[in-house]
């Protein structure tokens, strides 16, 4: 009857494991490459991306969590955080004065 027991309880926490494992975590909507006059937000969906202004890249890496972005340029130290929402085909970030700046899918 322990055996039994044991046996059930094994296989139900490798149940229980195996649907854990199978869950993805969802894409950012960010993903994609996002322009307002010339100036080309793109970001990757490995956490990387560019900004691009007067024929400038700057590289960089950034964490989102929904609502908030998270950007560290290439070479520096410290990130900017932005609030952001999109729309459909439409990004709206809060820059660094609070300006609300809306960028719209390439």
């Amino acid at each position: 009857m322990k055996k039994r027991l044991l046996f059930v309880a094994v296989i139900l926490f490798l149940a229980i494991a195996l649907v854990g494992c199978g869950k993805k975590e969802e894409k950012s909507p960010l993903i994609g490459s996002w322009d307002y006059s010339g100036f080309v937000y793109k970001f990757n969906d490995d956490k990387t991306g560019s900004y691009t202004a007067g024929g400038t890249e700057m590289p960089f890496t950034y964490e989102d969590d929904g609502e908030k972005i998270k950007i560290l340029y290439e070479g520096n130290t410290e990130a900017s955080t932005y609030e952001y929402k999109v729309d459909g085909n439409r990004l709206t970030i809060h820059d660094s004065f609070n300006n609300e700046v809306i960028y719209y899918r390439k």
